[in-house]
């Protein structure tokens, strides 16, 4: 008598198409986040033009010795005086230096900061550099002569806000305080002057909490207040000519920044670390106007209060924010998704210096501060795909893709994997596939090409070329794997330790088993 096989058959074949778009997410098991999402991508940024994550550059190292031979570079800031002259400044060991150099790879002393430990805030003012250090007055520099103001209210955080300096006050009995210079004149501190006098407003009082940091958004200067119990948001509304009419109010309790240097405006909003992630004031259309949202809840699992970040910084080049986590730094995107609209994806680097403490955009070079007193600069020539820790020594860095977690009823079998690349730099990547024991199967090794020159640049002759005018096209490169791969689960996992590479997306095809 004939009996049904138990064999396990391959039945309908299902195609996986990935974008990887989506950016990490750490906050939801790796088989429950988005398709375009990932649970890992590590030393990526994504092309502010495309979409695309891409393996980040390497660093150089842009100074021939550290700072002050000994201390790390706390805080640096470029300096824009006109459009002639510009210094790239450092708060390094209690004084504060320049770049200098024929070829900008030393420093000359300005002058000294009030003490080693405070972490400086800048404010380009009236083509002067001002500085709160903490000390009594704000400290001044005009590219020739270094300073104080007569203040007098001990700031260590400072912005501007229509043509008016606003700094905090560490004075003890007056942490609660917000003042604002005379208007357009940043020597004005005198509340009592009769043709333009400073204004100076209280963001609560007596809640035993201090103002620590400022942001700007429209005609509301939002103030961030922190104590060792409590935190709040204020906004300060300036709306009206007559600073009389100026209000004061709380925007919602349990939320602010943790340092003067975790709070910026960028994309028409205003985004901030606390102590337990990353999160945003947006406008809203209900009551109060303002409301803090949750826009790092993706990432915010890794946020622990015992961990202070130094800074969160806007780099144009990327249209981005990096945020500085002691040796991790967390980059937010603002990313065109298939659909043409604006989402928000994250990645995180690495980089082989350890500790980065500053990151700042100046022209077309990003300048990264070393805790190990050195100053880097990023690759954004597209020709380094290692990092210079130091003068003359390099190390290679490694860059890591991986998807979601796939399951299937049953199980699945992978028959064909196709890749699709964006070339940017010569190297080896390998293309994985996770089983559900986590064990890691090589589906392909690749090789990475540098990118394809566009015939605008060509420097030679047409025919001198040996390749067909039609492949130089901007189509993605494809490469494919038909290594064969049974599990329940199926997570694809891109590596490369040298090379940098873009990842325009992936396609699968998946045979589910029968029986």
């Amino acid at each position: 008598m004939a009996q049904k096989s138990t064999k396990a058959q391959e039945g309908a074949t299902i195609p996986l198409t990935l974008k990887f778009d989506g950016g990490l997410n750490f906050s939801d098991a790796p088989g429950e986040i988005a398709d375009n999402e990932l649970v890992a991508l590590q030393n990526y940024v994504y092309n502010s033009q495309t979409g695309t994550p891409e393996v980040r550059p390497g660093t150089s190292c842009q100074t021939a010795a550290k700072c002050d031979g000994t201390n790390p570079i706390l805080k640096i800031y470029y300096y824009e005086q006109s459009s002639s002259q510009a210094w790239l400044v450092a708060a390094c060991g209690g004084n504060l230096y320049r770049l200098s150099g024929a070829s900008l790879d030393g420093w000359t002393l300005i002058g000294a900061l009030t003490n080693s430990t405070t972490v400086p805030s800048f404010l380009t003012f009236h083509a002067k550099l001002l500085i709160a250090d903490g000390g009594q007055h704000i400290r001044t520099w005009d590219g020739t002569t270094y300073t104080v103001l007569a203040d007098g209210l001990y700031a260590d955080a400072i912005t501007s806000i229509k043509g008016r300096v606003v700094v905090n006050s560490n004075t003890a009995g007056a942490t609660d305080l917000v003042t604002f210079s005379g208007k357009e004149d940043e020597t004005m501190w005198n509340t009592a002057d009769l043709t333009n006098p400073a204004i100076a407003l209280r963001a609560g009082f007596g809640d035993n909490m201090e103002v620590n940091g400022f942001a700007i958004f429209g005609d509301d200067l939002i103030v961030s207040k922190k104590g060792e119990s409590a935190k709040k948001l204020y906004r300060i509304n300036i709306a009206d000519a007559t600073p009389a009419n100026w209000f004061v109010q709380i925007m919602t309790e349990n939320n602010c920044a943790q340092n003067a240097h975790t709070l910026i405006g960028a994309f028409n909003n205003v985004f901030f670390i606390d102590t337990n992630g990353f999160k945003s004031i947006r406008g809203v259309t209900e009551y109060g106007d303002l409301e803090v949202d949750l826009i790092g809840a993706r990432i915010n699992t890794l946020f622990s209060g015992l961990v202070e970040c130094d800074e969160i910084s806007y780099i144009p080049r990327y249209t981005a924010l990096w945020f500085l986590q002691h040796e991790r730094v967390f980059c937010y995107h603002r990313v065109r998704n298939i659909s043409g609209n604006f989402g928000h994806a994250f990645t995180d680097i690495y980089f082989q210096q350890g500790r980065i403490r500053s990151v700042c955009q100046a022209g077309d070079v990003i300048y990264l501060a070393g805790q190990n007193g050195y100053l880097y600069t990023l690759d954004l020539s597209g020709t380094l795909s290692t990092d210079e820790v130091s003068p003359g020594v390099t190390e290679i860095y490694t860059s890591a893709l991986k998807s979601k977690q796939f399951s299937f009823f049953g199980e699945g079998i992978l028959k064909r994997t196709e890749i699709y690349l964006t070339p940017v730099l010569s190297g080896t990547a390998r293309l994985y596939v996770a089983t559900p024991n986590n064990a890691s199967l090589l589906l392909k090794t690749i090789t990475l090409t540098n990118a394809v020159q566009l015939l605008y640049d060509a420097t030679g002759y047409l025919y001198n070329a040996t390749d067909d005018l039609y492949d130089s096209g901007f189509g993605p490169w494809r490469e494919t794997s038909w290594a064969r791969c049974r599990g329940g689960t199926i997570q694809f996992h891109l590596t490369s330790q040298s090379g940098r590479v873009g990842v325009e997306g992936l396609r699968a095809e998946i045979a589910l088993v029968e029986g």
